[in-house]
Formats: C-alpha cells, sequence, structure tokens
C-alpha cells in the first residue's frame, strides 16, 4: 500500500501539555515524545512527524511538554496518561509503542511504567537530570534547574519486565555521564555510535536508517535493528559489564 498523506492536527495547546495527532489505519499507536527543541525561547513543537507514522499507517500522539521538565511538572504526566487512554480507545489499538530523542527519549523510556507499551525506540535518552544522579553532566541546567521536584529522579526505577528497549547513545566522551550510567537490563539493548554526540537522530537520518530502524524496533524485529546499527552505523551493543565510566569513556 503506498504511504498516505501525513496530517497532523494539533488536539492540545496548554501551559501543561501540547499534543498533537496523526490519524492511521493500523491498530498501532506510536507515542512520539518531544525532546527540548532548538528554538529555547518557544515550547518545544513535535518531532518525528513523518517517520513516526510508519508511512502514515501507524496512529501517532505526539507530546510535547511546554515547560520542560522530564516529566515532572504537576500535572503533566496526568493529562498525557488520560490522553493515550483516550486515543487507544478511540482507535481500538492493539499495540503501543513510544519514539523520543534527548528528553522524549526519557520519557519514552518511563511511560511503559504507567500504561501498557510493547517497545521503544529511545536516542541520546538522559537516565536522569537529579543532581545527585548525575552530578558530573552540565548539560541542559536551565531547565534542570526550573524543576522544583524531580519526583521521576531515574529512569532505572521505572523499566518494566514487558516492554523491549532500544537504546542509542553516541559515543563521544560528553555522553559518558548519562550513557554509562544507564540501565542495560536482558530486555533492553543498548547500541554506542562511534562519530556521535548527541545527535544520534540527525546522524541515523543522514545514514538512512532511522526509518528502518523506527520499523524493525516497532516491528519487534531485534535481529534487523542489529543488523541496520551493527553494519550501517557501525555501532556496537554495549554489554552489561562493559560500561565505562564517565572518566573512562571515549572523548571522540
Amino acid at each position: 500500500m503506498e504511504d498516505m498523506p501525513i496530517e497532523i492536527e494539533r488536539i492540545r495547546d496548554s501551559e501543561k501539555l501540547r499534543a498533537w495527532r496523526h490519524v492511521g489505519y493500523s491498530k498501532r499507536l506510536v507515542l512520539c515524545f518531544s525532546g527540548l527543541g532548538k528554538n529555547q525561547s518557544q515550547p518545544p513543537g513535535y518531532e518525528f512527524a513523518s517517520i513516526a507514522t510508519g508511512g502514515g499507517a501507524d496512529h501517532v500522539l505526539y507530546i510535547a511538554d511546554p515547560n520542560r521538565s522530564w516529566l515532572n511538572e504537576p500535572g503533566f504526566l496526568e493529562e498525557t496518561l488520560d490522553l493515550i487512554k483516550e486515543t487507544m480507545a478511540d482507535i481500538g489499538a492493539e499495540q503501543v509503542v513510544a519514539l523520543g530523542h534527548s528528553m522524549g527519549g526519557f520519557s519514552a523510556c518511563v511511560i511503559p511504567y504507567f500504561i501498557p507499551v510493547d517497545y521503544v525506540l529511545a536516542l541520546s535518552p538522559q537516565v536522569s537530570i537529579h543532581p545527585e544522579v548525575v552530578p558530573d553532566d552540565g548539560r541542559w541546567m536551565q531547565h534542570r534547574e526550573s524543576v522544583d521536584d524531580i519526583e521521576i529522579v531515574d529512569v532505572g526505577s521505572y523499566l518494566e519486565d514487558r516492554t523491549q528497549y532500544v537504546v542509542v547513545f553516541g559515543r563521544h566522551g560528553r555522553e559518558a555521564p548519562q550513557r554509562s550510567r544507564f540501565p542495560n537490563p536482558d530486555n533492553l539493548t543498548l547500541f554506542v555510535m562511534p562519530q556521535t554526540n548527541h545527535n544520534t537522530a540527525a546522524r541515523l537520518k543522514s545514514l538512512g536508517l532511522l526509518t528502518d530502524l523506527r520499523d524493525a524496533v516497532f516491528d519487534g524485529d531485534l535481529e534487523t535493528a542489529k543488523a541496520l546499527m551493527i553494519g550501517g552505523a557501525r555501532a556496537h551493543i554495549l554489554e552489561e559489564d562493559s560500561n565505562a565510566t564517565p572518566a573512562e569513556a571515549p572523548s571522540e
């Protein structure tokens, strides 16, 4: 079947939650979480516009946190879960998956704790923004310091056994504080890309791999995902016992 036109409708725009929806024809719902956004003076918009839809086939909820709180803004998570449940019921969803980069990747990894999600693709996610968890990561401080109460402290406390996670990090040393602390259970595959910093999504897209990786992960085809990452992106799989400490991480 040919790709459908990608039509995205804004369905929520409040001080707590921004959301858009693409109506597909499958029974899959993609939860696509936004990162901080390029223009820091404006609230974040939706990301992965076409890629998230699978050629227009899949329903997508694009979710953005205007307060950039990593799910910690009071009321944001509750409103988001209500919207997800409403959409699932509306389309008769048989599968729910999640996608995101950076703060969006963090959200994609955490959301299965609150609602059943089959597969997650997280690109350059934070493991935490809490200063006691990542004291050596000084990035995004303008937004991190504005989060008054960090209740969702770290990804590891929210991973679910029923969900399969694929996580991609860059090998650059600046990513080490987050990458080296990221949990690595049996149901999580963590890829590390060479010559890549925090820009994993852009790098995968430039290599022509992002769409195929998205499809493989959401179809539950981990072997194809591995072939794409190892063969196409020259990435390696980070084994549980080989996490580099921040001091040991390469600084390319």
